[in-house]
């Protein structure tokens, strides 16, 4: 069983989605699912269902939620997974039944490796990451308490994003690194250095004139939409292609390591 939060909030059950109600019980199941193993108060429930105004039936509605989500965990094996702890509720699952918290470890797991200088295994282990996610992070969740920790882990995803293709930078990936990033601007024109990434990749596959030029568009596009020039990086990048700068080839591999 696994309980899906890295796109819309799924509860699935040897490769089916179960059906866990409409956005109430998501929102009840959201709240349980960031706060695994950890004790949820009604009030706090309540809270991220309603806000500032709850109906006066909002404790007993939140019970019949619970009582809805926990028959559908019964159907995945798992009756006991949402308990009864004052002041409130808790669900108990295994960390890596939960892909945010899976999320989390590889891409501690990664970091890891990329400090051992084990480049290829890191680039993996966040590809294996980015993998887990199916859209915006719990997507479709109409409440003001989950929304600040779904955008921690959108920016979570694009950071790891932005590292994974840093790190196939080093692998010499330039022509699979270039289309992607390609892709990722269109969707995040403001975000500096995945032009920077973009810049370099172009450059180190011969393409001087093309990552000079997207310098031209990171600029245009902070102009227009923020009024602002490129940052110190950007612009320090730009003389350096400009000079083509030896700092800017693909440094030697580390010497392999001995045991």
């Amino acid at each position: 069983m696994i309980l899906r939060l890295l796109g819309p909030v799924e509860l699935v059950h040897k490769g089916r989605s179960l059906e866990v109600g409409g956005p109430r019980q998501r929102v009840v199941l959201a709240m349980l699912g960031l706060n695994i193993n950890r004790t949820l108060s009604t009030e706090q429930l309540i809270d991220a269902v309603w806000g500032d105004a709850p109906p006066v039936t909002a404790r007993g509605q939140i019970q019949v939620a619970i009582s809805t989500l926990r028959k559908q965990f019964a159907r995945a094996g798992r009756p006991d997974a949402i308990r009864t702890r004052a002041p409130g509720y808790v669900l108990e699952l295994p960390p890596e039944s939960v892909d945010s918290l899976e999320f989390d470890r590889l891409v501690t797991t990664a970091r890891e490796d990329s400090r051992a200088d084990r480049v290829t295994e890191a680039a993996a282990t966040l590809r294996k990451a980015l993998d887990l996610w199916r859209g915006s992070a719990l997507d479709g969740i109409p409440s003001d308490s989950v929304r600040p920790v779904a955008r921690h882990y959108d920016d979570r995803r694009l950071a790891a994003i932005e590292e994974c293709l840093r790190l196939e930078l080093l692998l010499a990936r330039h022509g699979e690194v270039c289309a992607e990033l390609t892709v990722l601007i269109g969707r995040f024109p403001l975000r500096e250095h995945l032009y920077e990434l973009l810049m370099l990749a172009l450059y180190r596959s011969g393409r001087q004139a093309e990552a000079l030029a997207t310098f031209q568009r990171a600029r245009r596009a902070l102009v227009e939409e923020m009024g602002i020039e490129p940052g110190q990086e950007l612009r320090d990048l730009e003389q350096a292609i400009l000079r083509q700068s030896p700092a800017l080839d693909l440094p030697a591999p580390p010497p392999h390591r001995t045991v």
